[in-house]
């Protein structure tokens, strides 16, 4: 059976000189159903992609994660996310980052007024807003971010510390001010953001895809015999500390690697094939 494709706005939101919205792309059926008799109909999962409208503001997006742009839009590889300058000792402590983390080095800018568009995907999108706080994401998660928010690294020493090792692990780090968009293989529904108040939180499970830099985290051994058999399976606990807010799914994880990137490689199909551009 033969599909066109249809868009609708599933989410928006606004920055300073920005706006960020998410397309969602739904299948539906070229041919009228048979009178009289019943047809199932097994429709495509939707693909879904994001749009940014700037208006003398600017964007931050992961490398490749761009289809096309129109307007009077300047593009720039940055070593700091999205923060002017940063000098050639910038780069350097960056370089030698990326090169002791294979983590690639650059994100890339866009400054002006125009539109732009990534790649669709079959991952979920995640909106959300950051005022003045920084936000720790989880590997591969992070697709854009518009208006005031730049993007740098935080190395978190939680599973150096556990496994005796020196060097920790680089994750995206995004600060200032203006909307965000992370990537998940689950609906964003699902996920409970919990406002922790100088309190702990311990997760059995790679189930966080991002936390505010407010919390302090580590990765502690489980008490003996305690959830032994859990998603882990090396009895480790992820645990937040202090005040903050967490973005937790329950339905989200894998055993020893990140739910984004595992997502990313199990799903097929290219909606920029079909539709030909």
């Amino acid at each position: 059976m033969q599909y066109k494709w249809q868009s609708h706005i599933a989410q928006t939101l606004t920055a300073s000189g920005a706006a960020v919205r998410v397309l969602e792309y739904a299948a539906y059926p070229l041919e009228e159903p048979l009178s009289g008799f019943h047809q199932s109909v097994n429709r495509p999962d939707p693909y879904r992609q994001l749009q940014i409208e700037l208006g003398g503001g600017q964007a931050v997006l992961e490398p490749g994660a761009l289809q096309w742009l129109r307007g009077d839009i300047e593009m720039q590889a940055s070593a700091t996310g999205g923060a002017q300058g940063g000098g050639l000792g910038g780069l350097l402590r960056g370089a030698v980052a990326a090169a002791a983390t294979s983590e690639g080095l650059f994100k890339t800018v866009y400054r002006g007024s125009g539109q732009l568009s990534t790649e669709p995907t079959r991952l979920h999108y995640l909106l959300g807003e950051l005022s003045g706080e920084d936000l720790i994401v989880d590997d591969g998660a992070f697709v854009a971010a518009a208006g005031g928010i730049t993007v740098g690294r935080h190395v978190n020493r939680g599973f150096a510390n556990v496994l005796g090792s020196g060097e920790g692990r680089i994750q995206p780090r995004l600060s200032g001010n203006g909307v965000f968009c992370l990537q998940s293989p689950v609906h964003p529904d699902e996920f409970q953001v919990l406002d922790l108040q100088g309190e702990t939180l311990k997760v059995d499970g790679n189930l966080v895809l991002a936390y505010t830099a407010g919390l302090d985290m580590t990765v502690e051994r489980s008490a003996r015999g305690l959830l032994s058999s859990g998603k882990t399976g090396e009895g480790y606990l992820q645990v937040y500390r202090g005040s903050g807010r967490v973005w937790l799914a329950p339905t989200l994880g894998g055993v020893g690697h990140s739910a984004v990137g595992a997502a990313s490689a199990a799903l097929g199909g290219n909606l920029s094939e079909i539709l030909g551009n």
